[in-house]
């Protein structure tokens, strides 16, 4: 359960769960793609620089210096008394946010600031509705009590036992506590279906009817690989190639929290999601029900079933997206470059039924963990489906939809994401 406070300081002295971390990313990927900070490429990096720093507990990494260095291309020497670049980022950061919570409002599953005079952000979760206990409701001395109320009573009518006279009899007063039930239930039963109808309109149109073929139960397939050849070595800037394949044989976190991302967006809908490696997937796993697949170059399904699709991935030398028709280059990401160095990064987000599983299939896939972030933000955030579902052309009934995302990635870390090509069939 989230911990509902009123002011979260730094992860220096408080540690977040893993649903409060996929909650607040959640809300941070809806304030970037929101109009206060899409427009822009220098503050929405700078936000998720310091919520995800912040979340990680690595404060030392947001001072002033620091930051000018890292998202301002400032040298390691430069005066912070006579460049207020990053103060004035911080600024202006802190006015697009009030912008973004006047208009979100109480929608907002969480508040994120920056507290003035620091690049440690804050997050606020909202208080819980406060509800009068029934103890505290106090009956109405004045109505009659259920003691007092008389015994029923059969009142004769003239003609009574004539053939279809009805005994007519006085009706029973209501007792307190049956009324204040009655109401209570009724507020409850409002208060849930309000809350249930902004839950359900807040489902992203990529997801809806995804679960529905499998009673409800997903199944999430995550990549994972063996070590890399490449990967000898513990060094501090390692090319992409050998950094992603460091989890050896676990689970990345980034695809991890990907999956988790889209978890809980099924959850609004009443799915449930079982996460699986895809090393321990076979096709007895994945036969004719909802399946999610997580990864591209690190998940074996994703190739496969892809394969039939318009836009699909190239082969492994390749570690690129092409055109199935022409075989053309969409975008490619070059694995011997460190993460840092990379500025782009494709994915692939499809839902589609496929024919090697015989069932619905969501793909959130990037060739580099970077956009395979993105992708699952970009499926998560219900502005942006509407943005892809748009491209649709007429008279399209919402079977199969595919798209090429384009992520601007900025020291290592995923930034604004785009559609760069769209299909629908």
């Amino acid at each position: 359960m989230l911990r509902l406070e009123q002011a979260m300081a730094t992860p220096a002295t408080i540690s977040f769960s893993a649903q409060e971390k996929a909650l607040i990313l959640s809300e941070l990927a809806l304030i970037l793609e929101s109009a206060p900070f899409r427009s822009s490429k220098r503050y929405p990096a700078m936000l998720e620089y310091c919520v995800r720093h912040t979340l990680d507990g690595e404060t030392e990494k947001l001072r002033e210096r620091q930051l000018g260095i890292v998202l301002f291309s400032r040298t390691p020497g430069y005066e912070t008394s006579s460049d207020p670049i990053v103060r004035m980022g911080a600024s202006e950061i802190r006015k697009r946010l009030a912008q973004y919570y006047d208009i979100a409002g109480d929608l907002a599953r969480v508040r994120i600031s920056l507290p003035p005079g620091s690049y440690v952000a804050e997050f606020r979760f909202p208080e819980p509705p406060h509800v009068m206990p029934l103890a505290a409701i106090q009956p109405d001395t004045r109505l009659e009590s259920v003691s007092a109320a008389p015994a029923m009573a059969v009142q004769t009518v003239p003609g009574e036992h004539e053939p279809g006279a009805i005994a007519r009899r006085k009706r029973r007063p209501i007792p307190v506590f049956a009324q204040v039930f009655v109401s209570v239930a009724i507020i409850a039963a409002c208060v849930w279906g309000v809350m249930s109808f902004q839950s359900r309109r807040q489902v992203p149109a990529l997801w809806r009817g995804f679960a529905g073929s499998g009673n409800g139960q997903v199944l999430a397939v995550v990549g994972q690989l063996t070590p890399h050849a490449d990967d000898k070595s513990m060094d501090s800037d390692p090319p992409l190639s050998s950094d992603i394949y460091r989890t050896n044989h676990y689970v990345s976190v980034g695809d991890a929290s990907s999956a988790m991302r889209a978890c809980l967006v099924l959850a609004r809908i009443g799915a449930d999601c079982q996460m699986k490696a895809v090393l321990a997937t076979d096709l007895s796993n994945v036969h004719a029900r909802p399946v999610l697949f997580v990864g591209a170059y690190n998940n074996p399904w994703v190739l496969r079933v892809t394969q039939t699709l318009p836009y699909r991935f190239g082969d492994l030398a390749c570690k690129c997206i092409l055109d199935s028709k022409d075989g053309s280059h969409v975008g490619g990401v070059d694995f011997s470059m460190p993460r840092n160095k990379i500025t782009t990064d494709y994915s692939i987000v499809a839902r589609f039924n496929s024919e090697i599983t015989d069932g619905p299939v969501v793909v959130i896939a990037g060739i580099g963990p970077m956009s395979t972030e993105a992708a699952a933000e970009f499926s998560a955030i219900p502005e942006r489906s509407r943005e892809l579902f748009a491209l649709a052309p007429k008279g399209w009934k919402g079977a199969n939809v595919e798209a090429v995302l384009a992520t601007e990635v900025v020291n290592g870390i995923p930034g604004h994401t785009r559609i760069l090509k769209a299909t629908f069939w």
